[in-house]
């Protein structure tokens, strides 16, 4: 089976797991929004005071806030077409009253779309544009949102250096601002291209920096994708024992957090230590599981190969 990478970032205004999402602190956009908010509060209370109504920037700019929420909730639920056409609509308005980093956030998020639908071409070109305007802006957690995002583009497609690149940027990024999710999530992706080249300690040691930051902050969702990063490198080197320990570590705070990935990420490493083990009762249970999920998720192709890949498992007659 294809080696699993984080999703890419993606932007909802309610966010608490980003930095930044993943991860505790606040995000970039949710930071803006929430600047937003507050900025178009006062200038109600200013136009009540002097008898004017809101201007025109201010409503399209709400709404801009509201069409992105909808559509993260919707991305949430992978409804991912609905996601789609309220992301649109957000950057349509964001364009219509040069908002530029609401415009670099409905780019971003339809960057993840693209990205997921596999369009790595269009993926990249939002990421790029977002980038573009996130460096004038000159937001540091902008910027390393774009870059590590740039960076799962390239990793989807076997661009492993490329993938590095971008992901060292984003550390020089990352770095600028208070140890966080970011961080914890740059630092993941620069473990999983150390894990693809075999170097497993090097691995380790990025995967470990990210969970004690994760631990730090509290952040549940991101231990729980660390601790699934632990376990694939733990598999790689034939540590089962440990590999299954973490796996179900990860498992069990993802469902509390109802993360769906890092769900399904768990108990594909889960099904691959238990055919790695000779166990094919797990391996069966797992996949049964992973199966499901994937149907439900629309992920029909991954369905097939989780099915074909427990067809070799039976028992011969």
């Amino acid at each position: 089976m294809k080696e699993k990478t984080d999703r890419p970032l993606i932007r909802g205004t309610a966010d608490k797991e980003r930095q930044p999402k993943g991860d505790g602190l606040l995000t970039f956009f949710l930071r803006l929004m929430a600047l937003g908010s507050v900025l178009m509060v006062c200038a109600s209370l200013l136009a009540g005071c002097a008898g004017a109504p809101l201007s025109s920037e201010l409503e399209l700019r709400r709404e801009a806030i509201a069409l992105n929420e909808a559509g993260y909730r919707y991305y949430r639920q992978d409804r991912w077409q609905l996601a789609q056409e309220k992301f649109r609509q957000a950057l349509k308005l964001n364009r219509l009253i040069d908002h530029r980093g609401g415009i670099a956030a409905n780019l971003n998020n339809l960057g993840v779309l693209a990205q997921e639908r596999g369009d790595y071409q269009k993926a990249q070109a939002y990421f790029q544009e977002a980038l573009g305007l996130q460096r004038q802006l000159a937001d540091e957690a902008g910027i390393c949102e774009a870059l590590n995002n740039l960076g799962a583009v390239y990793q989807a497609q076997g661009r492993w250096g490329e993938a590095r690149e971008f992901y060292q940027e984003a550390r020089h990024y990352a770095r600028m601002l208070p140890p966080g999710a970011l961080l914890s999530l740059t630092l993941t992706r620069l473990g999983d291209v150390a894990r693809h080249d075999r170097d497993y300690p090097k691995a380790l040691s990025f995967y470990q920096e990210a969970l004690a930051i994760d631990e730090d902050i509290q952040d549940g969702r991101g231990r729980a994708v660390r601790w699934e990063r632990l376990g694939r490198t733990s598999l790689a080197v034939g540590n089962y024992n440990q590999a299954n320990r973490l796996f179900l570590q990860a498992l069990a705070e993802a469902r509390r957090r109802e993360n769906t990935q890092t769900i399904v990420d768990a108990l594909d490493g889960l099904l691959l230590t238990a055919l790695a083990q000779g166990d094919r009762g797990a391996a069966r249970s797992y996949g049964e599981r992973l199966i499901e999920l994937y149907k439900v998720r629309g992920q029909e192709k991954e369905a097939r190969r989780v099915e074909e890949l427990l067809g070799k498992t039976r028992a011969p007659r």
